[in-house]
């Protein structure tokens, strides 16, 4: 089973909510699809709370899905448990780390996903399978039982159908939960220093033009240096959460030599980075008072073949907002001639989710 890890039987009528296994669910081992994990995991004591919830709220468990190792690769390829096939074209990376959320979305086997997103894991695979994807405010969801990879950066993310369906999951996550209404503009942000593929800014481009929204183009610098910062915290958070591991050979050769890299990483550079971060944020924060709204793609160009992954980029455009804590959600945008659609991310301030998610139902999707 590439997709599914562990399968629950469906014993109400409630949302079917499949749960990354990197989250605990009660009576059943959490792996982090890594043996270095999964060999000497026992069953779970309990729900984490944000499992807790969803059960609360009358959303039905179906089972743990696939992911990549330690939460870590961004592009769904998995050596030990096998790597979920993207329905779309099965050629093509299902994205990650939250691979088999993005394809159980995809082919209607689940109505939400709980995953997580560290650098882009939630919004990554809602890309690459055409669905949609939510990376919440740093620290609105307890991240209580689930796994940590880089703790500041970590977030409980979901993934549905559509920006409805996110809407429909996170009011089981937060019982008092509702759209707001909005009707400001959205910045459309211009990234001299990143490379994006003309086709996919034509396609968010189109989108956005027959949205209700009024859209103003936005010339951001310094997201290429924060997108690195954010790589920085990740991999020395990595290391220190991760280097009782390493012995044994119990995990790939890539995601091994990624944690030893956060090793040379020396105290001074890693608080440079965060630094930036604070410093990107506080830019966000003023763009986002001004416009409401942030528009960028998810991801540089259209998710790469199997086996081309090593040279993609997944996080560029999406681990910055790990780093600055912001919201932000992906959904999939019509692109004429292509069997997957283009993904149009949008930042909203933090604590914005009502506002991210009202607007994202407004947008012309697929």
């Amino acid at each position: 089973m590439t997709t599914w890890l562990h399968r629950l039987p469906l014993s109400g009528t409630g949302l079917r909510v499949a749960v990354k296994d990197a989250i605990d669910v009660a009576g059943v081992p959490t792996t982090a699809g890594c043996p270095a994990v999964g060999d000497d995991a026992g069953p779970a004591a309990a729900d984490a709370p944000v499992v807790a919830r969803v059960r609360a709220a009358g959303g039905e468990i179906v089972g743990k899905t696939n992911l990549t190792e330690l939460c870590r690769p961004p592009d769904g390829v998995n050596p030990w448990t096998g790597t979920a096939r993207n329905p779309l074209d099965r050629g093509v990376v299902p994205g990650g780390s939250s691979s088999g959320s993005g394809v159980v979305i995809a082919t209607d086997q689940a109505d939400l996903a709980i995953a997580t997103d560290t650098g882009g894991s939630s919004r990554i695979p809602a890309a690459c399978c055409g669905v949609a994807g939510l990376k919440t405010t740093n620290g609105l969801l307890p991240t209580e039982g689930v796994y940590p990879y880089a703790p500041s950066m970590d977030v409980v993310g979901i993934l549905a159908r559509t920006a409805t369906g996110l809407a429909d999951g996170l009011d089981l996550l937060l019982p008092d939960f509702t759209p707001e209404r909005y009707d400001g503009p959205i910045g459309r942000l211009r990234l001299p220093d990143m490379s994006v593929d003309p086709v996919v800014d034509a396609a968010l481009d189109e989108a956005l033009a027959q949205s209700p929204y009024d859209v103003v183009d936005v010339p951001l610098d310094g997201w290429l240096r924060t997108s690195v910062a954010a790589g920085l915290v990740i991999t020395a958070e990595g290391h220190l959460a991760h280097q009782h591991l390493l012995d044994g050979g119990r995990m790939s050769d890539r995601v091994r030599d990624w944690i030893i890299r956060g090793k040379y990483l020396d105290e001074e550079m890693v608080a440079g980075a965060r630094e930036l971060g604070r410093q990107f944020r506080a830019t966000l924060d003023g763009l986002l008072s001004r416009y409401g709204l942030l528009a960028l793609p998810t991801l540089v160009s259209q998710p790469p073949r199997l086996g081309t992954e090593d040279r993609f980029d997944f996080p560029a455009l999406t681990a910055p907002l790990n780093l600055t804590g912001h919201p932000a959600l992906a959904v999939p945008v019509p692109l004429k001639s292509a069997a997957i659609p283009a993904s149009l991310q949008l930042i909203g301030p933090h604590n914005g989710e009502a506002r991210l998610l009202a607007a994202a139902q407004n947008l012309p999707t697929v």
